[in-house]
């Protein structure tokens, strides 16, 4: 999920005695949701379920103080072709299947300034194309609009609608023979009124809707609206910290009626969140909530807990930059009967850009997962490993070539669960 900017800074801290100096209320807060964050992850917990719509060697913006300066209209055209010595994420018993496939992407990109308002619109098509599996074959189309606006200087907001549809064949996804198009959408509509030098309001209402091709699945189709207020404290550094309290209504829409008497849901989150710049080269961003689903027929299904994330960005050098973070996790898994999981993951992102031109990249990720709810699932455990290379190379500014090395793996204790997979990918994406 994209990032906020980060907000600039006064001037750079030079030393550790500096920073506790300038920083005593923002390095207690991070201490205590570190520590909280520490003690969850001691019992049981994530892995993300939104990392399977990012890059798997995703890259973060810059820290800089510069504002961007979007180019007005940018078309965008990319060709890749991947191989896939897995495509099934099926156990050694069952005869992996590779496969080579084709992605063809054909976009447009629009970013304005009117005024006070920002109008940004990103549509994109993506063409799936299989050497031997011709019946996954499909084209998605994706969309990312958003109206970034301004009443007064004091009252802002955003107005956005998602559309994303990808390939879901990644560990979250059981081991089933198929692979699962997922299609997710989102709207929102949220603003902040500024209270004070410090102090702002936030306010919010949202829906998000989720679609698969395949019946079983690691979150079955689903339905959740709600709204959410808080408020949000501006540190004179620039960082912050804000809480916000979330309520939802949702429906697994997916699900047949005789599976449960009812398939609705409520959620509740209270949720705390902090943005800290120690210095000017480093970036701490952290999230730290207690999630309840509730459920008024199936208290298998339900639970609670922390949830929660914790990425660091850090520019060593001007040439060199490491990303790392830590991420709790609690979700819903409902492939046919009603249940749920907890786990954790570790990751670990270091990028070099040894010119202006080239950028090396690798990426590793560890997490377990553990299974809870009804008979079948409770004690389930897996451990996923996935690991990543990659290499840019950008010899005009309108043109980026691309090839990246990826490993997936997954242990688990239940039979026929475990798996291997390596990705093997080359893409070049023109700009207009």
């Amino acid at each position: 999920m994209p990032f906020a900017a980060c907000p600039s800074r006064i001037s750079a801290v030079t030393s550790k005695t500096s920073m506790f100096q300038r920083h005593p209320v923002q390095l207690s807060i991070l201490t205590m949701l570190l520590c909280a964050t520490g003690a969850s992850f001691a019992q049981q917990s994530p892995i993300d379920p939104y990392w399977v719509q990012q890059p798997r060697l995703p890259d973060l913006p810059p820290l800089s103080n510069q504002p961007r300066v979007p180019d007005t209209v940018q078309v965008r055209l990319g060709q890749s072709i991947e191989h896939d010595s897995n495509i099934f994420r099926l156990s050694g018993a069952d005869s992996p299947k590779a496969d080579t496939y084709g992605i063809t992407t054909l976009g447009v990109k629009f970013d304005k300034l009117y005024s006070l308002q920002r109008i940004e619109l990103e549509v994109n098509a993506q063409d799936y194309r299989y050497q031997h599996n011709s019946a996954l074959d499909f084209t998605a189309l994706n969309y990312a609009a958003a109206w970034r606006w301004n009443l007064t200087p004091k009252l802002t907001g955003n107005v956005t609608a998602d559309r994303r549809e990808y390939l879901d064949n990644t560990t979250l996804v059981p081991s089933t023979g198929s692979v699962n198009r997922r299609t997710d959408e989102a709207n929102r509509v949220d603003a902040e009124y500024e209270v004070g030098a410090a102090w702002r309001l936030l306010g919010g209402l949202f829906d998000r809707t989720i679609k698969n091709s395949a019946p079983l699945i690691q979150e079955a189709d689903t339905k959740v609206a709600g709204g959410e207020a808080g408020a949000r404290y501006v540190f004179r550094t620039g960082d912050s910290v804000a809480y916000r309290y979330r309520h939802g209504n949702g429906e697994y829409s997916g699900l047949p009626v005789s599976t449960l008497p009812s398939r609705n849901f409520t959620d509740k989150e209270h949720e705390l969140n902090f943005e800290w710049l120690p210095e000017s080269r480093t970036r701490v961003q952290g999230r730290v909530a207690h999630l309840e689903r509730k459920r008024d027929d199936a208290a298998t299904s339900e639970f609670s807990g922390l949830v929660g994330r914790i990425n660091l960005s850090w520019m060593i050098t001007g040439k060199t930059r490491m990303d790392a973070g830590l991420i709790r996790e609690l979700a819903s898994y409902q492939p046919g009967t009603p249940s749920y999981y907890d786990g954790e993951r570790l990751y670990i992102s270091p990028v070099w850009k040894p010119t202006e031109k080239t950028a090396f990249r690798l990426r590793f990720d560890q997490g377990v997962r553990h299974y809870k709810g009804v008979l079948g699932y409770e004690g389930r455990r897996d451990e996923i490993s996935q690991a990543g290379v990659s290499v840019e190379w950008e010899p005009q500014r309108f043109i980026k070539l691309m090839a990246s090395l990826a490993h997936d793996k997954r242990t688990s204790n239940f039979f026929g669960l475990d798996y291997k997979a390596n990705v093997v990918g080359i893409a070049a994406l023109f700009s207009f």
